[in-house]
């Protein structure tokens, strides 16, 4: 009888779930959950709400955007409330109880699901024991107590447990311990009261011998490609025989030898087993790649606050002249917009086409007095064709980079450049540009970027600071050699940039992604003395674009006579919740707010432009694929009355939007 008892059982239950499976999740509702918002708990359930009626509709017509319906499956729900109440207890919440009921709509088919949660009293951490830790330095001893994940008087939380467990397992590994493993870890209560419960956690480890770095072995795997010397590979290494052994070391000497861009393959390797010595042996084993490589290019970017588009080829020389020196020759053509693209007339020459033509030489030396620090020297020519003018410039540059830490590096730049502009509309160009110039231009600059990815940043922050002169070199040739007579720029310019991005949700598709950006530029000395001329265009700021305020077009924006021509001063704020739609497709709402101004003294509240807007993101592996639709918020330049967006017709707002496309995100 038990075999037909289980199997009418099974059949009541399938019945019941068929019969229910018709009813369409209307909504998910919450009450009891103080600890966690409404959104944390809908991110950890398979059960999910129906999408709207125009949702549903865009998601019938093919797939791709909107949402479809979703139905009530009871066994999903019953593993849902089982994910809750140990999401609940796995966050200092031992006797969270959790429940649900159901509300139908026969007539509609329609169900509403309501998650009722009682939590309890919630756990702290009272005392943390550390068990086999032993004969650990100094330097251990004081990045233990650095940032700890787990501390005491906080709330109970397993993911601290097992981070804390896991940063203290990090520091062991990079003390000398390369074959340090935790054990266990128990969490045992102290007290239980109605208010809360205090509990002590115990994390044990075997730490086993304190080990150096031993002899390093090259092994090529391969008896082709780029021909390589031992000691290029070598002095990569952030560590030498004899040095305390450091997981860290090990993986970052890995990477920096990926980035001399000569092997696809490198691996540091350590014995397996534990040897019975104080020394580890090392291998270091490579496969190289081709030394010589040619790469026609399809290239997409949005440089210049503009989509661009266009084809180049590149040639790439591996190892040239040895010491690992790498030597790329390029040539591209690009356009900038579709909408401005005209094959009626000479591209050179109209006021339609915009886009550059370049042509470059590059030779890097990654190895410059330091495996630190590198060299770059760079021979370019490019024309640069925007609306009103076309610009043309050589330019040799010269920059050494600088790895300061970890996260943070430095660069400092040479340009010795010949820029020759010619104005293409009956806009005159700004006094002193009509003169070609043979500028020399020196740039510091400096960065820090902690974001956790480069395509697709969830958190983290990047910053940045660059300073900008040029004349001093040109002025101390002039004063030598008086009767020299070319015409030079005389200014100094930094900037700023700031983004920073921090995640709304557990799950982190959902973003909150800043960024602020300020600049200025001041030229000093005048254009009748010593042939002294302008900020060269190529040094300019420029507002509006995909990248900038985009309520305006590339280049359009600007409290300035001509905004084509670029500004000295600019300040752009951008804030954008960035949030999954389906699959591989995303959205974004931004606010954008800044200017563009010809000195500091005109910046005023009411100058600074506001823009809103929405659009959509599609994931690919080389990043996103990004629409925007802009509006004016507030334009600074409109008629009195009609400077906000409400106070605008919607024929008006119909005809003001702007269309932008790029490539990775705006910021």
């Amino acid at each position: 009888m038990k075999p037909l008892y289980t199997l009418f059982l099974l059949v009541v239950l399938s019945s019941a779930a068929t019969a229910q499976s018709k009813f369409m999740i209307h909504s998910i509702s919450f009450s009891g959950n103080e600890a966690f918002s409404d959104a944390d708990l809908r991110a950890i359930m398979l059960t999910r709400e129906s999408g709207s009626g125009f949702s549903r509709f865009l998601y019938k017509l093919g797939h791709i955007i909107g949402d479809s319906a979703r139905y009530l499956d009871p066994i999903v729900l019953r593993a849902d409330l089982f994910r809750l109440k140990y999401f609940y207890k796995d966050n200092g919440f031992p006797f969270v109880s959790v429940d649900s009921s159901l509300d139908y709509d026969n007539a509609d088919d329609i169900v509403d699901v309501h998650v009722m949660i009682n939590e309890g009293p919630a756990s702290y951490v009272h005392s943390i024991g550390l068990h086999g830790i032993r004969d650990s330095s100094e330097n251990f001893s004081e990045l233990l107590n650095e940032k700890p994940a787990l501390k005491i008087g906080l709330r109970y939380s397993a993911s601290s447990v097992v981070g804390e467990a896991n940063r203290i397992l990090g520091l062991l590994q990079n003390d000398g311990y390369a074959y340090a493993k935790r054990d266990s870890l128990v969490v045992s209560p102290v007290r239980v009261d109605s208010d809360s419960v205090q509990v002590k956690v115990d994390l044990y480890f075997s730490a086993g011998r304190r080990y150096l770095w031993g002899d390093l072995s090259v092994i090529s795997l391969d008896s082709g490609n780029v021909s390589y010397e031992r000691h290029v590979v070598l002095r990569e290494m952030l560590f030498k025989g004899g040095d305390v052994y450091s997981y860290t070391a090990d993986s970052l000497s890995e990477q920096r030898l990926y980035e001399l861009n000569l092997f696809e393959l490198a691996k540091i390797v350590i014995p397996n087993k534990p040897p019975p010595t104080d020394t580890l042996p090392v291998v270091i084993s490579l496969r190289s790649r081709p030394t010589h490589e040619i790469t026609p290019e399809l290239l997409i970017s949005d440089e210049n606050n503009a989509f661009n588009y266009g084809g180049g080829l590149g040639y790439l020389h591996r190892n040239f002249l040895g010491d690992a020196r790498l030597l790329s020759l390029n040539a591209s053509i690009q356009l900038e917009s579709f909408s401005l693209v005209t094959f009626s007339s000479k591209a050179l020459q109209d006021t339609v086409t915009v886009g550059r033509i370049e042509a470059t030489a590059e030779m890097i030396q990654p190895y410059l007095f330091s495996n630190a620090t590198s060299l770059t020297w760079d021979v370019s020519f490019l024309v640069d064709k925007q609306e009103p003018y076309v610009q043309l410039v050589a330019r040799n540059k010269f920059r050494i980079s600088e790895r300061f830490a970890q996260f943070t590096t430095g660069y400092l730049d040479w340009d010795i450049e010949r820029a020759k502009v010619d104005s293409l509309k009956a806009i005159p160009l700004p006094l002193g540009l009509e003169t070609p110039q043979f500028n020399s231009i020196i740039t510091f600059g400096i960065q820090r970027d902690k974001t956790d990815n480069k395509l697709f940043p969830t958190r983290g922050f990047f910053n940045s600071a660059t300073i900008e002169e040029a004349g001093v070199i040109p002025k101390l040739i002039s004063s030598v050699f008086p009767h020299s007579d070319f015409p030079f720029a005389q200014y100094w310019k930094f900037t700023v940039n700031g983004r920073w991005y921090i995640p709304l949700n557990d799950a982190a598709t959902n973003i909150l992604a800043l960024r602020a950006n300020a600049g200025y530029a001041q030229e000093y000395g005048t254009y009748e003395q010593n042939l002294n001329g302008p900020i060269p265009l190529n040094h300019r700021f420029f507002a509006g674009g995909s990248g900038s305020i985009r309520g305006w077009r590339t280049r359009e924006l600007g409290d300035v006579q001509f905004p084509e021509y670029g500004g000295n001063a600019l300040i752009e704020t951008n804030v954008e919740e960035r949030f999954h739609i389906a699959g591989d497709i995303g959205g974004v709402l931004f606010v954008d707010a800044g200017n563009l101004w010809d000195s500091y003294n005109q910046i005023t509240p009411s100058s600074v432009a506001v823009a809103v807007g929405f659009g959509l993101r599609y994931n690919l592996f080389f990043g996103p694929l990004r629409v925007d639709l802009g509006f004016r918020f507030y334009d600074p330049k409109a008629p009195a009355g009609r400077q906000f967006l409400f106070q605008q017709s919607g024929s008006m707002i119909a005809r003001q939007f702007v269309l932008s496309f790029g490539i990775e995100q705006a910021f």
